[in-house]
């Protein structure tokens, strides 16, 4: 079931990606860092919202490295200009040497809204970000930040998941 979330979402995304222009990389990464500095000044993190689901996967790869996702879908409210970013626990922006899995932010933000998709209009079933690590389990500060339909109020919420390599999956 997680499996066909993963790869549903997943789907979702590259058509997304293929369908959305970039925005200007200076401004983009300008963005990029001020919501990792956000990520790094917060003190309180959820383990789970009521307006979304957030849940995590892990897989072992080939090169004996880990590749983690972590996907944000079943909206229970409109969500528009959504902006995603997991940053692996105790990163900080000055010392980080790899840029962390993010949505909205480098590439153009999408919406969700209960039981309506459509891709190329920019509403998705979900999102899904990806990133590789070396350890079977990581623990993410995940920043989840929309608008409401007018574009006025800004909700952000910092939510802490662990994504691990599952038992059975771990000795193969």
């Amino acid at each position: 079931m997680i499996r066909k979330r993963i790869l549903a979402a997943a789907a979702a995304l590259l058509l997304l990606t293929g369908c959305t222009g970039r925005k200007n990389t200076d401004t983009g990464m300008v963005n990029y860092e001020a919501y990792f500095h956000a990520v790094e000044s917060n003190a309180k993190f959820e383990e789970s919202s009521r307006y979304y689901t957030l849940s995590t996967e892990m897989n072992a790869m080939p090169d004996g490295t880990y590749r983690y996702y972590v996907i944000v879908d079943d909206p229970q409210i409109a969500m528009y200009e959504i902006k995603v970013l997991a940053v692996e626990k105790d990163a900080t922006f000055e010392k980080s040497v790899k840029m962390m899995p993010s949505s909205g932010i480098l590439d153009d933000a999408v919406a969700m809204i209960p039981g309506q998709v459509n891709s190329e209009g920019g509403f998705v079933k979900g999102i899904a970000l990806s990133g590789e690590c070396t350890e079977p389990q990581i623990t993410l500060s995940v920043l989840v930040a929309w608008k409401d339909k007018n574009g006025q109020k800004e909700t952000r919420e910092f939510l802490t998941v662990t994504a691990a390599v599952e038992e059975a999956q771990a000795g193969s």
